[in-house]
């Protein structure tokens, strides 16, 4: 029934960090099914707390701040009500130092996902999403990590397959003209069919020196894959 207690805060929704931490601090009331993961397959590292969460689990734990109702029991909505009341209230000296702490644990955290990430390959976290059910993002996001591959010593980059790398010469070279009197948002798809009726024009012998490009720079780029654990 706890995870159907939306907590409120002076008649608003509370922070979704307060349900969280709720959830934490009770857990120890809730009967749940765990699903059954390999204990073999590493564990990824838990995402770090906010500044609320470190506040609210101080919170909690204070007798004083601990509302039961009759039966004895934890009051949960009040207790979120006066939880998320007291952070409102906090001083901004109080909240920075919840702030810096919250900042400290994030670079720890992210620090221990950079390592989880490049000492597990792509079929083992594969694995971990599967049993968990939880998707494991990679260090500082998708695009973020891409950049970081790009810069990595020896990455001969991973080619263009043969029609993207034609079509990345036609674009560069400005050969498809566009017409006057179509939009912004029809100019993407002209320049996609006629580039492909380029291509189609192309000889037999012309578009393999595209594929034989394409198949020597992927020997490449595969070589150096194996050597990179995470990829």
């Amino acid at each position: 029934m706890l995870s159907l207690i939306r907590p409120t805060i002076m008649g608003a929704a509370a922070p979704i960090s307060s349900r969280i931490a709720i959830r934490q601090f009770t857990a120890s009331s809730i009967v749940a099914k765990k699903k059954v993961i390999d204990p073999t397959l590493p564990v990824p590292p838990k995402g770090p707390p906010s500044a609320y969460t470190l506040f609210f689990k101080e919170f909690v734990l204070n007798p004083s701040n601990q509302e039961r109702n009759a039966e004895g029991k934890l009051d949960v909505k009040v207790l979120a009500a006066a939880a998320g009341k007291a952070w409102s209230e906090l001083q901004s000296t109080a909240k920075s130092e919840y702030e810096t702490q919250a900042s400290s644990l994030r670079k720890e955290y992210e620090g221990a996902l950079r390592k989880f990430w490049e000492s597990t390959t792509p079929e083992t976290r594969a694995e971990i999403e599967r049993a968990t059910g939880k998707t494991i993002k990679p260090p500082g996001g998708k695009r973020a990590y891409k950049k970081t591959i790009a810069q990595r010593e020896g990455n001969p980059g991973k080619p263009l397959t043969p029609y993207f790398a034609f079509a990345q010469e036609i674009r560069d070279s400005n050969r498809v003209t566009i017409p006057d009197n179509i939009t912004s948002a029809e100019k993407l798809g002209y320049v996609a069919k006629e580039t492909g009726k380029l291509w189609k024009e192309l000889s037999e012998e012309a578009q393999q020196k595209y594929k034989d490009t394409y198949a020597a720079a992927k020997e490449k780029w595969e070589a150096w894959k194996v050597t990179q654990k995470d990829l």
